[in-house]
C-alpha cells in the first residue's frame, strides 16, 4: 500500500498521512499499534535509498570530474609539448636563417663602408631568398648586416696597423728626407710607401691618415725613449775630466 502511493517520500510524516490511508483495506488489516511503526520503517527505507542514491551520484560526479581533470591535464601537457616542439623548430629555423643570411653577407658585402640603405635592395635580390626569409625579421637582418660591416672594419684596421708596423719601423722613422721630413712627419711620404699594399686600399679613405698619425705618434715616443736611454748610457766627460787631476795628484803623492 505505501509503495503504491506516489505521494509518500522520505520527508513524509505519519500524522499527516494516516488520514489518507484509512479508507484502504490494507490499512485496516494492520494492527493499530503496528501501523505507525511500519510507516516509519518504510520512510527510513526511502531515506536510506535516497542517501545511497546521493552517495552513488556524488561518487559518479567525482569520478567524472576526475576524468575531466585528467583529460584537461593531458590536453595541457600535450599543448605544452606542442609549444615546446614548435619553439625548438622555430629556433632551428631561425638558426638556419641566420647562418644562410651571414653566408650571403660574406658573399656580397666586402666593403666595410657599405650602407644598409644601399645594400638591402641588392641583398633582397638573392635568388635563394636568404635576405627575405620570414624566420628573420627586418630589424634582425639589419643588425646582422651592421655586425658584419663592423667585423670587416675591425679586420681592415688590424690589417692596416699591421701594414704600418711593417713599413714604419724605428730605422725608417729616423731617416730624414732632403727637406727634413720623414715617414713620421710627412703623410705624403708615408702614403707613397703604404699605397702599393692592398691593406692600404681596403682601409676607409677618411681614416688612413688618422691611423697613420696615431701610429706615427707612438713610434716618435718610442724613438725619444730610446734616445734618452742611449744618452744615459754615455759617460759624462766633464765629470771624468774633473776627477782625473785628483787621481794624478794622489798618484804623485805616492
Amino acid at each position: 500500500m505505501l509503495r503504491d502511493r506516489g505521494d509518500i517520500n522520505s520527508g513524509s510524516r505519519w500524522s499527516r498521512v494516516k488520514d489518507s490511508l484509512r479508507s484502504d483495506s490494507r490499512y485496516k488489516a494492520v494492527k493499530r499499534e503496528d501501523r505507525e511503526a511500519l510507516f516509519n520503517e518504510y520512510v527510513d527505507e526511502l531515506r536510506a535509498a535516497e542517501q545511497e542514491a546521493e552517495r552513488a551520484a556524488k561518487a559518479k560526479r567525482e569520478e567524472e570530474e576526475k576524468l575531466k581533470e585528467r583529460k584537461r591535464e593531458m590536453l595541457k601537457r600535450k599543448e605544452r609539448e606542442e609549444q615546446e616542439m614548435e619553439r625548438v623548430r622555430m629556433k632551428a629555423r631561425r638558426k638556419d636563417a641566420v647562418t644562410s643570411y651571414q653566408a650571403l653577407l660574406t658573399e656580397r658585402i666586402k666593403d666595410c663602408e657599405a650602407s644598409w640603405t644601399e645594400s638591402r635592395p641588392k641583398l633582397e635580390k638573392d635568388p635563394l631568398g636568404r635576405a627575405t626569409n620570414s624566420d628573420l625579421d627586418l630589424a634582425e637582418r639589419e643588425r646582422l648586416f651592421r655586425e658584419h660591416v663592423n667585423g670587416l672594419y675591425e679586420r681592415c684596421v688590424r690589417e692596416y696597423r699591421s701594414l704600418l708596423a711593417d713599413v714604419i719601423t724605428v730605422d725608417t722613422a729616423t731617416k730624414d728626407l732632403e727637406d727634413g721630413k720623414n715617414i713620421l712627419t710627412s703623410w705624403s711620404e708615408a702614403k707613397r710607401l703604404l699605397k702599393p699594399d692592398q691593406r692600404y686600399a681596403r682601409m676607409p679613405r677618411r681614416e688612413r691618415e688618422l691611423w697613420w698619425r696615431r701610429y706615427a705618434d707612438d713610434v716618435q715616443r718610442r724613438v725619444k725613449v730610446t734616445g734618452s736611454e742611449r744618452n744615459e748610457d754615455k759617460p759624462n766627460v766633464d765629470d771624468s775630466s774633473k776627477r782625473s787631476p785628483g787621481v794624478r795628484k794622489n798618484q804623485s803623492r805616492r
